[in-house]
């Protein structure tokens, strides 16, 4: 039976499905899947895929790596087939006819092996004037759909002309914009700075180049990259605000062409990022998306596989991602959120499925019990999972991974028991201008140390909810926040408030009328915990000592890759670590008792009484957790296939052992409080 409270769509290749079959397969498959998901995207990997289109008067063989993700010669079940326009056409009528929407989506990447051949699909690599250009003046093998072809035409006008002329051939009910047709591949710091995007910046913004700097130098590399210093140092918050723009302008054709239509689409997020990295990294404005008229966006939640080491990485984002999912989610609150749940993937070689399932299941649970708290009270952060990729998993994988969904899903929470983080859009982009100047931390970068180190924050609430909301408040970078809104935060009373900023004189000014007791010199880090009567409880300053010395600007490389970290000037654990032992005292959160460093946990009430906690481990062995709840227990119910035995309170208390990289999720029947 299909699950009412969230959507289950699927990310798959045509070797997932089968031509020598009357339906291709479906009926097979949709077996195999044990329910009749929302959403299928149809991944076709090239943009070969709509500029190659030969329209469907006659049949004809699609193009090799059209028929599976990079040309990957085998799948699970059989081998990749040659696949016609005809044949496409008919599974996706096929599909339909269960009531499935089907997205179509590629990469803005075109080559690929047969053997030990690099190949490039045909029509892209006969349009090198739209590959995304390095700093250095080397062409990166991706189209950037920004770009002008070599008469001056817009790209972007072709790539609408030819996409809703596949949308409407093939009947698909949106387009799934993926990997490259939602940001740059590269950095802004690093791409792409061909004359073609530098000439557009130019007139864009109205900037004029330094003198004596070449407005014309593709091929000088050496010049190339002296004007891109030039702009990446002297006018970048103007090369961001410029792209910005621009791919809100690309979706605004898109969406203009695909609503004439009655068709859909959703974007993936920026390269796993949240709405500050992806503004300073990419140039993306989530917010300028969202208003050109998408359905939604697929969330680049991709934990397990990085947490298994695709690709050789060495990268745990768990706790960034939360705070990705989180801050998305206030920003853009009207936005359905489709999360990527990353389970297998042959062509890229890793499966999180075989090789690390308590990742995945960590994964699962965790991002399916994020909230946003508003004045309508509490909702989940995201709308569903997408599974990816879909092809050749097993009748019993599919009920694993179904299980757990449903699981992560079940019920609505009455409330978080922890604290929300308070977010605010005009503090996003004030933080993007001072972090140009000071590499100071943003919003994000608090929220997912503090996570790291074992604050209960799970909810996030607009600053313009908090006089209708109730709990306690994390506010961070106070000292940034606009003075309206900062007084709506100093004027909150429904729950406890930590407040976590840098001394400037407007605050200082605040700290002598409010009695803030504390020293703390102008441009020092502090943190303030208020009861909620608006008392201050708490009051301490991060010492200049307990740092080290900042890099100066030309010292500082920025991080080229997703896979980078930003560089943030450096923190005090200590200050940080006396945060997180401030919030936990002041929300009545489970303290845990044993194996502090790797256990965390995440605690609703999901009605009186009644306590849902997911226990997780960042350890790769078993760990025992051995939590007190502050009131005497009842009866514990175990939610998880792990542990399989029963588990006994003693008194507040109670002990379970939690599997490396894992997570256990239990139930708790709380004596009433007299």
């Amino acid at each position: 039976m299909k699950a009412a409270n969230y959507e289950r769509w699927i990310w798959i290749e045509l070797i997932g499905f089968d031509n020598r079959e009357s339906d291709f397969g479906v009926a097979a498959y949709l077996d195999t899947v044990g329910f009749i998901p929302e959403s299928v995207s149809f991944l076709f990997y090239t943009p070969d895929f709509v500029h190659a289109h030969q329209g469907m008067e006659k049949e004809w063989q699609l193009p090799m790596e059209v028929c599976s993700y990079g040309a990957r010669p085998h799948g699970k079940l059989h081998d990749r087939q040659q696949w016609t326009n005809w044949q496409l056409r008919g599974l996706v009528v096929e599909l339909q006819k269960h009531g499935i929407d089907i997205y179509c989506s590629f990469f803005d990447i075109y080559q690929f092996h047969v053997g030990n051949e690099l190949r490039a699909s045909t029509w892209c690599a006969a349009h090198p004037e739209l590959r995304e250009m390095r700093k250095t003046g080397e062409a990166f093998p991706a189209i950037n759909p920004l770009k002008r072809f070599k008469d001056g035409s817009w790209y972007e006008d072709l790539f609408v002309q030819d996409l809703m002329r596949v949308m409407l051939d093939y009947g698909f009910d949106g387009y799934h914009g993926a990997d490259g047709y939602t940001s740059p591949r590269l950095s802004l710091a690093e791409t792409d700075y061909s004359d073609d995007m530098v000439e557009q910046f130019l007139g864009f913004t109205g900037t004029q180049l330094e003198a004596g700097m070449a407005a014309r130098c593709d091929d000088h590399p050496l010049e190339m990259g002296r004007r891109a210093d030039w702009i990446w140092h002297h006018k970048r918050l103007e090369w961001i605000r410029f792209h910005s723009e621009r791919w809100g302008q690309l979706w605004d054709k898109i969406m203009s062409a695909l609503r004439k239509e009655e068709k859909k689409a959703y974007l993936n997020t920026a390269w796993t990022r949240e709405p500050f990295e992806a503004l300073y990294r990419y140039g993306v404005d989530y917010r300028r998306l969202a208003d050109s008229g998408i359905d939604g966006f697929v969330v680049e939640t991709v934990g397990a596989s990085l947490s298994a080491g695709a690709g050789e990485t060495e990268y745990e984002p768990g706790s960034e991602f939360k705070a990705m999912l989180l801050t998305i989610k206030a920003y853009v609150p009207d936005m359905k959120l489709i999360c990527i749940n990353a389970i297998q993937d042959t062509n890229e070689q890793w499966d999180a499925l075989s090789h690390a399932p308590t990742v995945l299941e960590r994964d699962i649970y965790s991002l399916s019990n994020l909230y946003l708290l508003d004045s309508s009270g509490l909702s989940r952060c995201s709308g569903g999972f997408l599974a990816c990729l879909g092809d050749g998993i097993s009748k019993d994988g599919w009920k694993w991974i179904s299980e757990r969904w449903d699981g992560g899903f079940d019920g609505k929470p009455e409330r978080t028991v922890g604290i929300s983080a308070v977010w605010s859009d005009q503090l996003l982009h004030h933080s993007l201008e001072d972090y140009c100047v000071t590499r100071q931390w943003p919003v994000h970068k608090y929220m997912t140390e503090l996570i790291a180190l074992g604050a209960p924050l799970h909810a996030v609430v607009h600053v313009k909810d908090i006089p209708q909301t109730n709990g306690p408040i994390l506010v961070t970078l106070l000292h940034l926040l606009p003075d309206d809104e900062l007084q709506s935060v100093l004027d909150y009373r429904n729950g406890s408030s930590i407040l976590i900023g840098r001394m400037t004189d407007r605050l200082s000014r605040i700290a002598s009328i409010a009695e803030w007791r504390m020293d703390c010199e102008v441009n020092e880090l502090f943190c303030v915990i208020r009861d909620r009567s608006g008392v201050v409880v708490e009051a301490f300053a991060m010492e200049s000592k307990e740092h080290q010395e900042k890099r100066q600007p030309s010292e500082i490389k920025e991080a080229s890759s997703w896979l980078e970290s930003l560089y943030f000037s450096p923190m005090s654990e200590s200050f940080l670590t006396s945060c997180v032992a401030g919030i936990v005292e002041h929300t009545k959160v489970p303290i845990t008792l044993k194996n502090e460093a790797f256990i965390r946990t995440a605690t609703m009430e999901v009605a009186p009484n009644r306590w849902r906690i997911l226990i997780s481990n960042l350890h790769l062995n078993y760990k025992s957790a051995r939590l007190d709840v502050g009131r005497p227990i009842e009866r514990i119910t175990v939610l998880t296939d792990f542990p399989g035995i029963p588990v006994h309170p003693q008194g507040s208390q109670f002990s379970l052992y939690v599997p490396g990289r894992g997570v256990v999720m239990v139930e708790l029947q709380l004596q009433e409080e007299i």
